[in-house]
């Protein structure tokens, strides 16, 4: 019999992170990546963003496995909520599951997890399917991309990758492997789309040596180099620098060394003994041979650099001064290029001299148009299905593929939405399939929102037009005001300069209640939705203003 092949998105097409994709077979779903991405200013207090998974939880008994291809948060930071909507067994390298290990920690969860650690070119039987992993070049040790047997051929996820064969150990990209994939007819190919835009191959652009070499051998000073935790291609070379040039390296974050420490890889991220420094070197007098590494996660990176702008590892002897050199290779993510950029401007001020590494200098570890065509025609797919990227890198990613003459056209290159459908009987597609409700939930700590949620709403309306609260003491024999009017307002306007104003809201108050408790009856909620409907009329027009209003009455 034929297998039946479905595969559609819950998060990851036309935006940035979020990744999930679904494979189902027959009757078991194969779930590829289940990823975070990180939120816009406009939702205040969120900390992440991750997708609906109704679909999984309905379905919970068909999922058969979570793959993760490697161990960034757009791929894994969703895992812990994925597991459980519908626990399944987790299929990832050794690196990857340290560092998903290492995120549990970040947010504080202890799911139970069936770990099977699997080679990044070796391959696995799950649910009784054969998977092939071929490893690749990315940010990440140990990343791969993933085929899937089918009676229809394979179904290739390219997972993110740039080709590079002459890297490091670890972070090659094994065309041998994806060659041997060839061999057997391919079906479906879903590749990154990120990067698609851009011409030529990445490799060797992403390195960080060229670009910081000179200045590591030649600066006679103390150097810090700042970059995010997760991106460990360019910690390796860091490393490898800084033993060529004798420098003792130390990692200024307890939380980046308990996870290089927790990767365990013979000859990936070792630091040996003698080049390992200590917060004491910190206060030595002569540090001309010290390399502080800070490293930290997304917005919590500039953070740290903040306090040490600011003096607030001055008890620890590190107070940066123009002695110091400061190597910034940390590009902004979304969400935090605000806060990026005022930080980078308080290490200006501290006098240290400072290079920063920008997007134009060094690039993304993201397939772009040559890397992109090089798997596509060695894979030759029946179908393409562009994936990871907004809608216009999906676009990209289609046009290079149809201007490569190996048979993709518009009737076999697939741009989807989150949640449409591909059906694919007899190396056909079948028509006509329903979409899968698709959606996102925001993350603020223990509490989990949607995105008509009342709770951003109010936060939005907080932060825009601040808030007046109102509350006065009533007699209850009597329905006579003994205590207040009380009005209070925060993020409105400055007071002292608006007596007028707090004084007519104060006075609309008390006449509204009083016209309220001139009824024999009356309902506390109506009551309150009388008195903000009256007074938010005045303060708009008055300011143009529609502050939150919160009133209160207290019956003795």
């Amino acid at each position: 019999m034929s297998d039946i092949v479905k595969i559609f998105a819950l998060g990851g097409l036309d935006e940035d992170g979020k990744n999930m994709y679904v494979v189902e077979i027959n009757d078991d779903i194969f779930v590829l990546e289940a990823g975070i991405k990180y939120p816009e200013s406009s939702l205040p207090g969120i900390d992440i963003i991750i997708p609906e998974m109704n679909y999984l939880q309905e379905n919970k008994e068909r999922v058969k496995a979570y793959i993760i291809t490697h161990g960034h948060d757009d791929n894994m930071g969703s895992l812990s909520y994925a597991l459980k909507a519908a626990p399944a067994p987790v299929y990832c390298s050794n690196v990857t599951c340290s560092m998903i290990k290492d995120n549990f920690r970040r947010y504080k969860e202890n799911p139970k997890v069936d770990f099977h650690i699997v080679d990044s070119s070796g391959s696995a039987n799950i649910a009784g399917r054969k998977f092939k992993f071929f490893s690749t070049s990315h940010s990440v040790a140990q990343s791969f991309g993933v085929a899937i047997d089918t009676s229809q051929g394979y179904i290739v996820y390219s997972g993110d990758f740039i080709i590079d064969c002459g890297s490091y150990d670890n972070f090659k990209t094994d065309l041998n492997a994806i060659a041997k994939i060839a061999e057997k007819k391919v079906l479906c190919l879903m590749s990154e789309s990120s990067n698609s835009s851009s011409p030529d191959f990445t490799s060797p652009n992403h390195k960080l040596t060229p670009l910081i070499s000179s200045a590591v051998e030649e600066y006679e000073g103390r150097i810090v180099i700042a970059m995010y935790t997760q991106n460990l291609y360019n910690m390796q070379e860091v490393i490898n620098l800084g033993i060529k040039c004798n420098k003792k390296i130390l990692l200024l974050n307890p939380d980046h060394e308990n996870l290089i420490n927790s990767i365990n890889v013979p000859g990936l991220l070792n630091i040996p003994e003698r080049y390992k420094a200590t917060m004491d070197d910190l206060k030595k007098e002569d540090q001309r041979d010290l390399l502080v590494v800070v490293c930290s996660h997304g917005e919590k990176l500039f953070r740290l650099l903040e306090k040490i702008a600011n003096e607030e590892y001055q008890d620890k002897g590190f107070v940066l001064d123009e002695n110091d050199l400061v190597i910034m290779n940390a590009k902004s993510v979304p969400g935090v290029e605000v806060v990026a950029v005022e930080i980078l401007d308080q290490i200006y001020r501290t006098g240290a001299k400072v290079i920063n590494i920008t997007n134009k200098q060094i690039a993304s570890m993201h397939a772009k148009e040559e890397d992109l065509k090089t798997i596509i025609s060695i894979l030759r797919p029946k179908y393409y299905l562009p994936v990871k990227g907004y809608y216009r890198d999906l676009i990209s990613n289609a046009t290079l593929a149809n201007k490569m003459n190996i048979g993709l056209n518009h009737n076999n290159i697939l741009v989807f939405d989150n949640g449409m459908v591909v059906k694919f009987e007899d190396e056909k597609i079948k028509p006509g399939q329903e979409p899968v409700h698709t959606g996102e939930l925001m993350v603020d700590g223990l509490g989990i929102f949607d995105t008509g949620s009342v709770v951003i709403n109010d936060r939005t309306k907080l932060a825009d037009d601040g808030v007046i609260i109102l509350g006065v003491t009533v007699d209850g024999a009597t329905k006579e005001i003994i205590a207040g009017p009380d009005v209070q307002t925060r993020g409105l306007v400055f007071v002292k300069e608006s007596d007028y104003l707090i004084k007519e809201i104060a006075n609309i108050y008390v006449d509204t209640v009083n016209e309220v408790l001139s009824n024999d009856y009356y309902d506390y909620n109506e009551k309150r939705v009388v008195i903000r409907e009256k007074i938010s009329k005045y303060v708009k027009k008055e300011l143009g203003k529609d502050p939150m209003i919160l009133s209160m009455i207290v019956e003795v």
